[in-house]
């Protein structure tokens, strides 16, 4: 089973939304959670309300919250709020209001759960982990 939700025109830079973004990629749901709860960053914040709305949808369905796993988040680019502010000789200098678009995708698969676990343990032939 997999729940997608989205959240759009996020007034926050993709650029400061995207390390967050990656930081929790691959996680289970509740560890993601967890993390999320300590980490600084507004973008934290904003992930962790739209995985509370992912886990809400799957609260109603029959299946136990601990099953899910972030099988894919993407942080892309909005619409800008293009504003400006005066400088000398009457003139503006831009100010752009970038924004962010923000889709999360929680799954139950357990083959591509296994599939995710076998390639953080696979080793490259030099004997470093990859």
């Amino acid at each position: 089973m997999e729940i997608k939700v989205k959240s759009k025109y996020l007034r926050i830079s993709p650029r400061k939304l995207r390390p967050v973004v990656n930081f929790v990629r691959g996680m289970t749901a509740i560890e993601a959670k967890a993390k999320l709860q300590f980490q600084p960053n507004k973008g934290a914040g904003i992930i962790a309300n739209l995985l509370d709305n992912a886990l809400s949808v799957v609260k109603n369905s029959e299946i136990s919250q601990d099953v899910f796993f972030i099988s894919a988040i993407a942080c892309g680019d909005g619409p800008r709020l293009k504003r400006g502010t005066p400088v000398s000789k009457g003139r503006m200098a831009p100010i752009v209001k970038r924004q962010s678009h923000l889709t999360l995708t929680l799954s139950d698969d357990i083959k591509l759960a296994k599939v995710k676990a076998n390639k953080s343990n696979i080793k490259e032939p030099n004997g470093t982990k990859s």
